[in-house]
């Protein structure tokens, strides 16, 4: 999870939030009408925000199912069915979280509420599985609430992890072989995988803190 900026309400909100809203408040339907807040406009401008990419994992969306998400779910409070700050993008995976209703929203991290650096005081990784930081409570439920960490996301985090660990060993060999520090290409490489736009970020900016050696050399 990292904090992601809202963009500005997409257009076909502003013209038909307000219609879409009493329409659905005032009937017996238990959910809204999915072509109406997964509307193409929307979920493209979600896309965007998050680099294609899960709200919740940071997982790419490229070829998986996404899903538009309540981020307060419609059974709470059917007024948010279609605000654009309620509107999130998720993977079917954290968005598949009946059996975690009990945990609401204000108990759980906010991706576009909370700072990187707050999310970084209560979640952590080992490798590829997800952590609490320091036993925080509130990271605990997040992931939970999300299913973090599912056998499903620890196998793709896995993956990507196997990316990285093949450029750095050719990085270290290349190193040796030349009997050289690191290249300020090389460094760049490395340091790209923590970028907002990479799949995992916050779990590659928690191992890139180990190499700070040799990435300061």
């Amino acid at each position: 999870m990292r904090f992601i900026q809202r963009l500005p309400k997409p257009e076909i909100l502003e013209r038909k939030e307000d219609s879409w809203r009493e329409r659905f408040v005032n009937s017996d339907n238990p959910r809204p009408s999915n072509k109406q807040y997964a509307h193409q406009q929307i979920r493209d401008t979600l896309n965007t925000m998050s680099f294609h990419k899960c709200f919740y994992c940071e997982r790419k969306l490229k070829d998986i199912p996404q899903e538009v998400d309540h981020f307060i779910e419609v059974a709470e409070i059917r007024d948010l069915a279609f605000d654009w700050d309620n509107l999130y993008l998720s993977c079917d995976n954290c968005n598949n979280k009946i059996e975690n209703l009990r945990i609401p929203v204000t108990q759980a991290l906010d991706p576009c509420r909370d700072t990187d650096e707050i999310i970084q005081e209560h979640i952590s990784f080992e490798d590829e599985i997800i952590r609490t930081k320091n036993g925080s409570q509130l990271g605990l439920r997040t992931i939970q609430k999300f299913k973090l960490n599912s056998d499903q996301l620890d196998k793709v985090r896995l993956t990507q992890i196997k990316y990285f660990e093949q450029l750095l060993s050719k990085i270290l060999i290349a190193m040796h072989q030349e009997d050289r520090g690191i290249h300020e290409h090389e460094k760049e490489a490395l340091l790209s995988f923590k970028n907002p736009d990479r799949p995992f970020s916050l779990m590659f900016k928690v191992m890139l803190d180990k190499y700070s050696n040799l990435l300061a050399s």
